[in-house]
């Protein structure tokens, strides 16, 4: 089999501090420990008054925040639509407040999924989420206020990538762990460099402010059990899936298009689905805004390589299939279905935390 084609269209900064990044978490420069207790300051200082803005929400709707202490790649969009589909399977009236990277609009709008002008995040998760109201806003207060001005019949809010926000008070924080380590049998969870230096938007200590910790695991793993007065903790298996009765690309070469922050773990995924590796790799910017001139070097070098379908993000979809339209090979989307590992899933935890 040849070997895969990388077209590696991110910017010379994304490249650059995601190389530097990786080599830095190995082995920090000798002068990095001169400037990191600075900007662990700057970065504290930040955080204090994002925290220090917030106020208390009133009793209703309940306010429910998924985040990270990684900028990036956690799969944090994932968790908010399955939380949100586990909730309104239960009869409560559902919103989503996001940022809305990627787009020019400030907010506070009501999204529609096929408005180009509101981001590719809030796009997609319009579409999958059609009986909930999602707004964009990048004051995520604000949208909490257009919705309790325009929607008082809404019982829950989820404010996806909320843990670091500003002024948005909430009830309760769920938050994903991208590395910790288990001690004398408890779960301590575990950061790296922080911003510039790192990926990390804030150190292990932020994880006392959650409620329910989550943890990305393989398919055999369990999580620790929790202990008495600590947060709930939930394990998840991230399984690659194409919509239902689309067959995966099984001894085809095929190509893969992604303009997100983590796209190896993408791509492997795709990998693993397909059971080879992919012929031709795409990478852009994360929240990229394809244009026409993309999507014509994407298929003269997949029809080179002899691609027969392209696979991508639902996040990148919502972009690409206007230019796409018409075109072949089709492109297909690949969705990340999530499985909880415990005794409860997320949906059922979340209830029985805010009904405390």
């Amino acid at each position: 089999m040849s070997p895969t084609v990388v077209m590696d269209r991110r910017s010379r900064r994304t490249r650059t501090a995601g190389s530097l990044w990786c080599r830095w978490a190995q082995r920090p420069p000798r002068w990095l420990p001169l400037l990191e207790p600075l900007s662990s300051a700057i970065a504290r200082a930040d955080l204090r008054r994002r925290l220090t803005g917030r106020t208390t929400p009133p009793d209703r709707p309940r306010v429910v925040s998924v985040g990270a202490l990684r900028a990036g790649g956690s799969g944090k969009t994932p968790v908010v639509l399955d939380l949100a589909e586990g909730l309104a399977a239960t009869g409560r009236r559902i919103a989503v407040v996001t940022r809305g990277y990627g787009s020019a609009e400030t907010g506070p709008v009501i999204v529609d999924a096929a408005d180009g002008a509101c981001g590719d995040e809030a796009r997609m998760i319009a579409a999958g989420l059609t009986a909930a109201v999602i707004v964009q806003s990048r004051d995520r207060s604000a949208g909490l206020r257009l919705l309790r001005e325009r929607c008082p019949d809404v019982d829950i809010v989820l404010l996806e990538d909320g843990h670091q926000c500003a002024g948005a008070g909430r009830h309760l924080d769920v938050l994903i762990l991208d590395r910790w380590r288990v001690s004398d049998g408890r779960l301590a969870p575990e950061t790296g460099l922080r911003l510039p230096w790192g990926p990390w938007r804030e150190g292990a200590s932020g994880a006392a402010r959650a409620d329910v910790w989550l943890l990305p695991m393989g398919e055999d793993e369990q999580p620790p059990d929790r202990w008495d007065g600590g947060p709930d903790i939930l394990g998840f298996v991230r399984r690659p899936a194409l919509p239902e009765g689309v067959a995966a690309p099984l001894g085809m070469p095929y190509g893969v298009v992604s303009g997100i922050a983590s796209p190896k773990r993408f791509e492997a995924d795709c990998a693993a689905l397909c059971g080879s590796e992919p012929a031709v790799i795409a990478r852009f910017d994360d929240h990229a805004a394809y244009t026409r001139r993309d999507v014509d070097a994407l298929l003269g070098t997949g029809n080179a390589a002899g691609v027969g379908v392209w696979l991508t993000t639902a996040k990148d979809r919502v972009k690409l299939s206007s230019l796409w339209s018409g075109r072949t090979p089709d492109l297909r989307t690949v969705s990340l279905d999530l499985f909880w590992r415990g005794s409860a899933n997320l949906a059922e935890t979340v209830l029985s935390r805010l009904e405390d």
